[in-house]
């Protein structure tokens, strides 16, 4: 499945290199639902998020012929969507960001769990509780669980994306995992 979505990003990409303006609207509809997402995490406001996602794309399609040295879209547009939704806050004087500052910004993600309970029948109650274990994570934490597991990003790629070594994804990811089984552990061994 990943290879033929490999496949489908060179082509577009390809043609989106040659002016095809089909390209970029199968672009846009093809990662649109992520990026708007991932943008939710950062602001509610769904206005700035959409006018962020079309500067993305206006933004690609003005330098449509380097689009062949883009080797993953996928991250090359949540990189982007990220830095564009940041900026206009910062530019709204809606939040301080800057690098020194960069671990200020909120980022809300509601983790997903119905997947969790259809693959592992666990009872509603066990679902609550997972769902409060991860709101015990850090802001940090909690963004490296989204990209690695719901957006699928590779080490480096989360790296730059945060603005962190690799080795740092490493530990940020190992602490966070850690967290999150001796919470579930605690939660679940002291009431069983």
């Amino acid at each position: 499945m990943k290879e033929s979505s490999q496949r489908l990003e060179a082509v577009l990409m390809e043609g989106l290199q040659h002016n095809d303006e089909q390209s970029l609207a199968a672009l846009m509809k093809l990662y649109y639902a992520d990026l708007y997402n991932y943008a939710s995490r950062f602001t509610k406001d769904s206005g700035l998020i959409k006018d962020c996602i079309q500067e993305v794309f206006i933004s690609l399609w003005q330098r449509r012929e380097t689009a062949g040295t883009i080797l993953s879209p996928k991250y090359y547009f949540i990189r982007a969507i990220k830095n564009k939704v940041l900026k206009s806050l910062h530019k709204l004087n809606r939040k301080k960001v800057s690098d020194e500052l960069q671990e200020e910004y909120d980022f809300f993600h509601e983790f997903s769990i119905e997947r969790v309970i259809i693959e592992k029948q666990i009872s509603e109650e066990k679902a609550d509780k997972l769902r409060k274990t991860l709101t015990l994570l850090s802001k940090r934490q909690k963004e490296i669980i989204y990209l690695k597991y719901y957006q699928y990003l590779d080490h480096g790629q989360i790296a730059e994306l945060m603005n962190i070594s690799r080795q740092s994804v490493y530990n940020l990811l190992h602490e966070a995992i850690f967290k999150l089984r001796s919470l579930w552990h605690t939660e679940f061994v002291t009431e069983y």
